[in-house]
Protein backbone atom coordinates (compact mmCIF):
# COMPACT_ATOMS: atom_id res chain seq x y z
CA UNK A 1 0.00 0.00 0.00
CA UNK A 2 2.88 2.05 0.65
CA UNK A 3 3.68 2.41 -2.87
CA UNK A 4 0.57 3.57 -4.27
CA UNK A 5 1.11 6.88 -3.57
CA UNK A 6 -0.81 10.18 -5.16
CA UNK A 7 0.88 10.58 -8.49
CA UNK A 8 2.51 7.06 -8.85
CA UNK A 9 2.24 6.19 -12.71
CA UNK A 10 1.41 2.21 -13.52
CA UNK A 11 -0.53 0.49 -15.93
CA UNK A 12 -3.89 -0.92 -15.50
CA UNK A 13 -4.24 -4.84 -17.01
CA UNK A 14 -7.59 -5.20 -18.19
CA UNK A 15 -7.48 -9.25 -18.29
CA UNK A 16 -11.03 -9.94 -20.21
CA UNK A 17 -13.81 -8.78 -21.92
CA UNK A 18 -13.73 -6.85 -25.49
CA UNK A 19 -11.59 -4.32 -23.75
CA UNK A 20 -8.84 -6.90 -22.42
CA UNK A 21 -5.24 -4.67 -22.65
CA UNK A 22 -2.82 -2.59 -21.06
CA UNK A 23 -3.44 1.09 -20.38
CA UNK A 24 -1.65 3.59 -18.77
CA UNK A 25 -2.78 5.42 -15.60
CA UNK A 26 -1.68 7.00 -12.07
CA UNK A 27 -2.86 7.02 -8.56
CA UNK A 28 -4.77 9.92 -8.28
CA UNK A 29 -6.00 9.69 -4.39
CA UNK A 30 -5.50 7.18 -1.12
CA UNK A 31 -8.29 6.75 0.94
CA UNK A 32 -8.49 4.05 3.72
CA UNK A 33 -8.53 0.70 1.52
CA UNK A 34 -9.35 2.28 -1.80
CA UNK A 35 -6.92 3.77 -4.28
CA UNK A 36 -8.05 6.56 -6.87
CA UNK A 37 -7.11 5.58 -10.24
CA UNK A 38 -7.30 7.48 -13.43
CA UNK A 39 -9.73 6.34 -15.42
CA UNK A 40 -7.88 4.57 -18.43
CA UNK A 41 -8.12 5.99 -22.13
CA UNK A 42 -8.54 4.36 -25.52
CA UNK A 43 -7.35 6.91 -27.76
CA UNK A 44 -8.98 9.53 -25.78
CA UNK A 45 -11.81 7.84 -24.88
CA UNK A 46 -12.69 6.42 -21.49
CA UNK A 47 -12.53 2.50 -21.60
CA UNK A 48 -15.98 1.28 -20.52
CA UNK A 49 -15.04 -0.11 -16.95
CA UNK A 50 -17.93 -1.89 -14.26
CA UNK A 51 -18.43 -2.45 -10.54
CA UNK A 52 -16.86 -5.27 -9.26
CA UNK A 53 -14.59 -5.65 -12.60
CA UNK A 54 -11.08 -7.20 -11.51
CA UNK A 55 -7.78 -6.20 -12.61
CA UNK A 56 -4.63 -5.46 -12.18
CA UNK A 57 -2.43 -2.48 -11.39
CA UNK A 58 1.39 -2.77 -12.37
CA UNK A 59 4.02 -0.14 -11.15
CA UNK A 60 7.95 -0.12 -11.45
CA UNK A 61 10.63 1.56 -9.07
CA UNK A 62 13.38 1.15 -11.17
CA UNK A 63 14.92 -2.27 -9.60
CA UNK A 64 11.12 -4.42 -9.45
CA UNK A 65 8.11 -3.99 -10.79
CA UNK A 66 4.92 -4.14 -8.44
CA UNK A 67 1.60 -6.04 -8.81
CA UNK A 68 -1.57 -5.30 -7.34
CA UNK A 69 -5.18 -7.31 -7.80
CA UNK A 70 -7.64 -5.01 -7.62
CA UNK A 71 -11.66 -4.76 -7.37
CA UNK A 72 -13.57 -1.82 -8.90
CA UNK A 73 -15.11 -0.65 -5.86
CA UNK A 74 -17.12 2.89 -7.76
CA UNK A 75 -16.83 4.91 -10.57
CA UNK A 76 -16.37 8.97 -9.93
CA UNK A 77 -16.99 11.13 -12.85
CA UNK A 78 -17.52 14.58 -10.52
CA UNK A 79 -14.18 15.09 -9.57
CA UNK A 80 -13.10 16.50 -13.14
CA UNK A 81 -11.16 13.75 -14.01
CA UNK A 82 -12.72 10.04 -14.30
CA UNK A 83 -11.51 8.19 -11.20
CA UNK A 84 -11.73 4.81 -10.77
CA UNK A 85 -11.67 3.57 -6.63
CA UNK A 86 -10.76 0.39 -6.29
CA UNK A 87 -9.81 -2.20 -3.23
CA UNK A 88 -6.46 -4.16 -3.22
CA UNK A 89 -8.27 -7.31 -3.02
CA UNK A 90 -4.28 -9.55 -2.59
CA UNK A 91 -1.40 -9.21 -1.15
CA UNK A 92 1.25 -7.31 -4.05
CA UNK A 93 3.36 -9.52 -6.07
CA UNK A 94 7.21 -7.92 -5.88
CA UNK A 95 9.12 -9.04 -9.44
CA UNK A 96 12.72 -8.65 -10.02
CA UNK A 97 13.63 -6.17 -12.70
CA UNK A 98 15.95 -9.31 -14.14
CA UNK A 99 13.03 -10.97 -15.15
CA UNK A 100 12.33 -8.16 -17.81
CA UNK A 101 16.03 -8.83 -18.98
CA UNK A 102 15.39 -8.51 -22.95
CA UNK A 103 16.84 -11.69 -25.15
CA UNK A 104 17.91 -11.02 -28.40
CA UNK A 105 16.24 -14.38 -29.87
CA UNK A 106 15.64 -15.06 -34.01
CA UNK A 107 12.10 -17.01 -34.23
CA UNK A 108 9.80 -17.34 -36.59
CA UNK A 109 6.51 -16.41 -35.88
CA UNK A 110 2.95 -15.24 -36.91
CA UNK A 111 1.16 -11.89 -36.02
CA UNK A 112 -2.47 -10.90 -36.04
CA UNK A 113 -3.38 -7.50 -36.34
CA UNK A 114 -6.45 -7.23 -34.17
CA UNK A 115 -7.23 -3.55 -34.01
CA UNK A 116 -7.18 -3.85 -38.03
CA UNK A 117 -9.24 -7.30 -37.57
CA UNK A 118 -12.24 -4.52 -35.70
CA UNK A 119 -11.55 -2.20 -38.16
CA UNK A 120 -12.56 -4.36 -40.96
CA UNK A 121 -13.93 -7.91 -40.18
CA UNK A 122 -12.36 -10.74 -42.35
CA UNK A 123 -10.23 -8.84 -43.91
CA UNK A 124 -6.94 -9.36 -42.19
CA UNK A 125 -5.08 -13.06 -41.98
CA UNK A 126 -1.87 -14.40 -39.93
CA UNK A 127 1.64 -12.85 -41.31
CA UNK A 128 4.47 -14.34 -40.93
CA UNK A 129 7.45 -12.18 -38.99
CA UNK A 130 10.77 -12.49 -37.62
CA UNK A 131 11.40 -11.96 -33.68
CA UNK A 132 14.21 -10.00 -32.65
CA UNK A 133 14.10 -9.89 -28.73
CA UNK A 134 11.48 -10.89 -26.24
CA UNK A 135 10.79 -10.69 -22.06
CA UNK A 136 8.57 -11.11 -19.73
CA UNK A 137 7.09 -7.94 -20.33
CA UNK A 138 6.84 -7.63 -24.24
CA UNK A 139 8.95 -8.20 -27.68
CA UNK A 140 9.90 -6.72 -30.85
CA UNK A 141 9.29 -8.00 -34.20
CA UNK A 142 9.85 -7.09 -37.84
CA UNK A 143 8.58 -7.88 -41.21
CA UNK A 144 8.78 -6.17 -44.69
CA UNK A 145 5.52 -4.41 -46.46
CA UNK A 146 5.80 -7.32 -48.94
CA UNK A 147 4.59 -9.78 -46.21
CA UNK A 148 2.44 -7.32 -44.67
CA UNK A 149 0.43 -6.85 -47.82
CA UNK A 150 -0.58 -2.93 -46.96
CA UNK A 151 -0.86 -3.67 -42.99
CA UNK A 152 -0.68 -0.46 -41.41
CA UNK A 153 0.67 -0.60 -37.91
CA UNK A 154 0.64 2.85 -35.26
CA UNK A 155 1.23 2.79 -31.74
CA UNK A 156 -1.68 1.64 -29.58
CA UNK A 157 -2.77 -1.02 -32.24
CA UNK A 158 -3.72 -4.06 -30.44
CA UNK A 159 -2.43 -7.39 -32.02
CA UNK A 160 -1.90 -11.65 -31.77
CA UNK A 161 1.82 -13.32 -31.71
CA UNK A 162 2.33 -16.68 -32.11
CA UNK A 163 5.33 -18.65 -31.44
CA UNK A 164 6.84 -21.86 -30.87
CA UNK A 165 9.21 -22.86 -27.69
CA UNK A 166 10.29 -26.14 -26.43
CA UNK A 167 7.79 -27.89 -29.55
CA UNK A 168 4.70 -26.26 -28.30
CA UNK A 169 2.69 -23.03 -29.34
CA UNK A 170 1.45 -20.46 -28.26
CA UNK A 171 -0.36 -17.08 -28.23
CA UNK A 172 0.04 -13.56 -26.20
CA UNK A 173 -1.47 -10.27 -27.10
CA UNK A 174 -0.52 -6.77 -26.54
CA UNK A 175 -0.47 -3.52 -27.97
CA UNK A 176 2.39 -1.46 -30.19
CA UNK A 177 4.50 0.46 -28.13
CA UNK A 178 7.43 1.57 -30.63
CA UNK A 179 6.68 1.37 -34.45
CA UNK A 180 9.22 2.06 -37.20
CA UNK A 181 9.01 2.28 -40.91
CA UNK A 182 11.96 2.14 -42.83
CA UNK A 183 13.58 0.44 -45.92
CA UNK A 184 10.20 -1.27 -46.55
CA UNK A 185 10.53 -3.02 -43.28
CA UNK A 186 8.72 -2.44 -40.31
CA UNK A 187 9.76 -2.72 -36.46
CA UNK A 188 7.24 -3.53 -33.94
CA UNK A 189 7.71 -3.15 -29.79
CA UNK A 190 5.23 -5.09 -28.28
CA UNK A 191 4.03 -4.82 -24.92
CA UNK A 192 2.36 -8.24 -23.58
CA UNK A 193 -1.33 -7.49 -21.79
CA UNK A 194 -0.61 -10.26 -19.15
CA UNK A 195 1.46 -13.75 -20.01
CA UNK A 196 -0.81 -16.90 -18.47
CA UNK A 197 1.52 -18.85 -15.68
CA UNK A 198 2.20 -21.38 -17.89
CA UNK A 199 3.67 -19.26 -20.34
CA UNK A 200 5.66 -17.12 -18.16
CA UNK A 201 7.34 -20.15 -16.68
CA UNK A 202 8.37 -21.29 -20.34
CA UNK A 203 9.88 -18.11 -20.89
CA UNK A 204 11.59 -17.31 -17.99
CA UNK A 205 13.19 -20.54 -18.28
CA UNK A 206 14.33 -19.44 -22.00
CA UNK A 207 15.14 -16.23 -20.65
CA UNK A 208 17.12 -17.30 -17.91
CA UNK A 209 19.19 -20.24 -19.80
CA UNK A 210 20.12 -17.25 -22.55
CA UNK A 211 21.03 -15.35 -19.76
CA UNK A 212 23.70 -17.92 -18.18
CA UNK A 213 25.03 -18.89 -21.90
CA UNK A 214 25.93 -15.18 -22.42
CA UNK A 215 28.04 -15.17 -19.17
CA UNK A 216 29.70 -18.30 -19.92
CA UNK A 217 30.64 -16.78 -23.18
Amino acid sequence: MSKLKPGTKGDIVINAGIYKGRYSSRTEDVKNDTIALACPLKKGVMVPVYRDMNFTFIIEDGTAQYVFDMELRRIDVQSGIPLLWAAIVDEPRRIQRRQFLRIPCFWDISVFQIEAEQRTPMSVTWKPAKLLDISLRGTRFKLDDKTAGGLLFESGDRMMISFKLSDKEYFLSGRATRIMHADDTWEVGLGFDSVAISVERKLFEYIRQQEMMGREG
